[in-house]
């Protein structure tokens, strides 16, 4: 049995490797110089790479200890208390734990109690208890929950910058399943301690890429898949490159927008449900700063002044000492791409950020600023809408050999490393399912 695989991210490589382990062929296919999709890094210093968008690793990310563990990289896991931080009101204030809440000074006492007790709340529920959330819009919910000026001072911002026009539509599970799972990353005394990777995560895209090849599975970097070729019903390989390679079974980890670009002449009830899920697109400014902006190392957004959602400060999580002490800055937009801001180029966005980073704090200059990047992705965020779970599309497509992974299988959690890694795990399960039925 051949198998080929569109996609070189982290379900697509996680899939590789199962199948790899189990014995069977395995033809990787990944359109980009080299590994891990949104999870891949860039060079930042002549050899040292970073992670092109900022990844952590939670308590509940069970899925990718075990996977760490089996390829020997988990002894390079680290984990750090953290801090968090919330400009409002023109101050950027601490909110990292109950006393920073009580001393919060723009919500009444009534309101910081009922906001712990919701959190709380959202920790100790069952992480498979979300069904009757659903249907429920997350505005609604969060109101109901925290009350209408925690909403106001807290998430509406949050909410309608991350999801732009979609977010009255967006579910309480989805955001439920946010706060769950970094929730349960908390410490008894409710501080947040988040992981890390020595190395970022490309040290699991490295080990994943390696194993597979050891195990004589075949990866193929700079190579564009231009079509998934059905013949009588079947999948009977791909087209890469202007070349055919023959295949039993075909597996698709790419966004579905590009997946539907690859069928041709193919209908029918699952392919027409997978035309209406929707996405929105990423953007990310990373800057390299001689000094620490702040001891945050995730940062919300509160104010009207600033049209972002949060800056992540990723050196406060991960130092990363082959920097010389420089500071790591993500800047992530959540827009459609047709959004001015993300037409926007590099020098004028830059201009931009740097004018935000100056109202957080006065003294901040463009001096301090020793390189920056900016990365640009299509379909990257699922819309987790009301009642999204009737049109998650299952991973058999309706072409018995034909399969594909996205990340809204995962709702109503969240894309992470873990989740992708679950995604590849069961993609290459049920292929092995049906290669071991045509057995017998």
């Amino acid at each position: 049995m051949h198998v080929g695989i569109i996609g070189g991210g982290i379900a697509g490589l996680v899939a590789a490797y199962e199948l790899s382990q189990a014995g069977v062929k395995v033809t990787l296919f990944e359109r980009e110089a080299k590994l891990g999709g949104l999870a891949s890094s860039f060079d930042i210093d002549d050899g040292h790479e970073i992670e092109r968008y900022y990844h952590f690793v939670c308590k509940p990310d069970r899925t990718y200890f075990e996977m760490m563990k089996e390829l020997g990289s988990y002894d390079r896991l680290r984990w750090v208390t953290t801090e968090m931080g919330c400009y409002y009101n023109k101050n950027l204030l601490t909110m990292s734990d109950p006393l920073s809440l009580f001393m919060f000074p723009h919500l009444p006492l009534a309101d910081k109690i009922r906001f712990a007790w919701a959190m709380f709340q959202c920790k100790i529920r069952n992480a498979s208890s979300w069904q009757d959330l659903e249907n429920v819009s997350a505005r609604e919910w969060l109101i109901s929950q925290y009350g209408q000026r925690a909403y106001d001072v807290f998430y509406k911002p949050l909410l309608d910058l991350k999801f732009r026009m979609y977010a009255p539509k967006i579910s309480a599970a989805w955001m439920w399943a946010r706060f769950n799972r970094v929730g349960n990353s908390r410490t008894i005394t409710q501080r947040e301690r988040l992981g890390y990777l020595e190395g970022g995560t490309q040290t699991y895209i490295n080990a994943l890429g390696s194993a597979v090849r050891q195990m004589g599975g075949e990866i193929c970097l700079k190579a564009t898949v231009e079509e998934i070729i059905v013949e009588k019903g079947l999948a009977a390989g791909v087209c890469c490159n202007s070349k055919f390679y023959a295949f039993d079974h075909v597996l698709s980890t790419i966004p579905l927008p590009l997946f539907r670009t690859l069928i041709h002449h193919v209908n029918g009830s699952y392919f027409e449900n997978l035309q209406s899920l929707e996405y929105i697109d990423v953007m990310v400014m990373v800057l390299r700063l001689s000094q620490r902006f702040s001891k945050y190392f995730w940062m919300n957004i509160n104010d009207p002044q600033i049209d972002l959602a949060g800056i992540i400060e990723y050196t406060n999580l991960n130092p990363s000492p082959q920097l010389g002490g420089d500071a790591i800055l993500y800047i992530p937009q959540y827009l459609p791409s047709d959004h001015p801001l993300y037409q926007m180029s590099q020098e004028q966005l830059f201009d931009l950020y740097c004018s935000y980073l100056s109202l957080i704090r006065s003294d901040f200059s463009k001096d301090w600023v020793k390189g920056y990047w900016v990365f640009r992705n299509r379909y990257a965020q699922p819309i987790c809408e009301t009642g999204f779970s009737k049109h998650i599309p299952d991973m058999q497509t309706q072409i018995p050999n034909l399969y594909l992974t996205d990340s809204y299988q995962v709702h109503p959690d969240d894309r992470s490393i873990s989740n992708s890694s679950g995604l590849g795990q069961k993609a290459a399960r049920l292929i092995l399912r049906s290669i071991n039925n045509r057995k017998y």
